[in-house]
């Protein structure tokens, strides 16, 4: 990394690959870049934590660098922050480690085939693997598969437990609650509790506490759960659908995601507008 790229070799790899120089001049900067693959195995050793290019690095091709390094950041932030406060159960901080190391991997996996694809020296395996990425891509399933890869948008995270609501650990989508968009509620940072059901039941019975703004969903999507807990980063903590035993069920959700003295009650929450309830006891 620390021997200077003359001009003469940039011109030489043009000619070589291009068949000409392009008229190249004066050269007044230059670096080398060296494409590396690797991953941290541990993306948590006591207190420290590891996220973006420190984590994982590879191949620019697919451009993931960014992406990935902003939602590891993401997912790690509101942890950190709830262990700071003193209100994050003790197993929250292990699971930046079991959700964000999987997904480094599939980057990785992903850039490689990138620089099979491009960079491969058989021109009529590229070829073949151009075309039916092409083939692919012409169905609408695959073709949405892999721009929410690519974008981030379609990354899940593996929930435990056979019975666990199939929304559990997937992305929302940014659906219309009462008052406001549900990423515009997701502002503050705490997390939101959003009940479909007619009565609100579930949200009532969640009562009052400082880490949880309620809101009524108004459009949900087909298939949308009766009740959804989001967490400050977007993605799903739990779901319900509805069910006698709702409100009981949310109560547990609240307790067990946001921590030591969460302060669920029977009580009812206050009203603060926009379409949400603060359930700030």
């Amino acid at each position: 990394m620390d021997v200077p790229l003359p001009v003469e070799e940039v011109r030489a790899a043009f000619g070589r690959i291009a068949g000409t120089d392009f008229g190249m001049g004066e050269q007044r900067w230059s670096s080398r870049f060296r494409s590396e693959r690797r991953q941290a195995r541990e993306y948590r050793v006591g207190r420290v934590f590891l996220a973006g290019d420190a984590a994982h690095v590879h191949s620019p091709l697919g451009g993931q660098g960014m992406n990935t390094g902003i939602q590891d950041a993401m997912n790690l932030g509101w942890k950190l922050a709830a262990a700071v406060g003193g209100r994050a159960p003790s197993w929250l901080l292990d699971s930046y480690q079991d959700e964000r190391h999987r997904v480094g991997a599939q980057v990785l996996t992903l850039t490689d085939g990138f620089n099979r694809l491009v960079l491969g020296r058989s021109a009529i395996r590229r070829a073949l693997q151009a075309r039916a990425i092409r083939s692919l891509l012409r169905f609408g399933p695959a073709r949405r598969r892999m721009v929410g890869r690519l974008t981030g948008i379609g990354i899940a995270y593996r929930a435990g437990g056979r019975r666990t609501h199939p929304w559990t650990g997937r992305r929302v989508p940014d659906v219309r609650c009462a008052g406001g968009r549900l990423y515009e509620l997701l502002r503050g940072g705490r997390f939101l509790l959003l009940d479909s059901t007619d009565g609100g039941a579930a949200a009532d019975a969640v009562g009052t506490s400082p880490r949880v703004l309620a809101a009524r969903c108004t459009e949900p999507p087909e298939g949308w759960p009766a009740v959804v807990l989001v967490r400050p980063d977007g993605y799903v903590a739990w779901a319900g659908d509805d069910r006698p035993n709702l409100g009981a069920e949310a109560v547990a959700a609240v307790a067990r995601w946001c921590g030591p003295g969460a302060g669920v009650d029977a009580g009812r929450p206050a009203d603060v507008g926009s379409g949400g309830r603060a359930l700030d006891g």
